[in-house]
């Protein structure tokens, strides 16, 4: 419950009481068998007296819950402003964010195309100095021909005189 509400109950309270004197007064002046003026205006006088009070408490209390009305809307609207305010910054703040997210994607994005470069030129130095650093020894065969010539020319004329071929050697392995 709020300072003004509890101000409207406790007058509300208040006058409420001092009403219920006030219908005791009025009631007791309408009994009242009254012979002169002098006692007529002593009965009124209390009630005049009390109807005076009443309204001096209910100003006071109007004036009371009007103050605290306006310090609520003047804390309510102090809020409200520091929530606009609130709600500014953080919408700034999330703009810079996300531009900052934007660019570190972007970056990201290049620097994996510049990896995948890399590794490619990597992979193609290491595998070239590797195949030229482990490549096998070459083999080479002199063959002097003056000596296979020599060396086949009996198995020829053998083979040329018996009409057969000749017998070919078993492989080894």
């Amino acid at each position: 419950m709020s300072k003004a509400e509890t101000l409207r109950q406790s007058a509300i309270d208040k006058n409420k009481s001092n009403l219920d004197q006030l219908a005791e007064q009025v009631q007791t002046i309408r009994d009242a068998k009254v012979q002169s003026v002098e006692e007529l205006s002593a009965l009124l006088e209390p009630l005049a007296q009390a109807l005076a009070s009443l309204s001096s408490d209910a100003a006071e209390t109007l004036r009371e819950i009007n103050l605290a009305t306006k310090r609520t809307s003047v804390d309510f609207e102090r809020q409200v402003k520091a929530a606009n305010e609130s709600l500014g910054m953080a919408g700034k703040a999330t703009r810079q964010a996300t531009a900052g997210l934007e660019h570190a994607v972007s970056s990201l994005s290049w620097g994996h195309y510049a990896l995948t470069v890399l590794t490619g030129l990597v992979t193609a130095v290491l595998v070239s100095a590797f195949w030229l650093w482990f490549s096998p020894p070459k083999v080479e065969v002199p063959l002097d021909t003056k000596k296979v010539a020599e060396y086949l020319t009996p198995a020829l004329i053998e083979a040329m005189k018996t009409g057969k071929e000749p017998v070919k050697p078993a492989k080894t392995k």
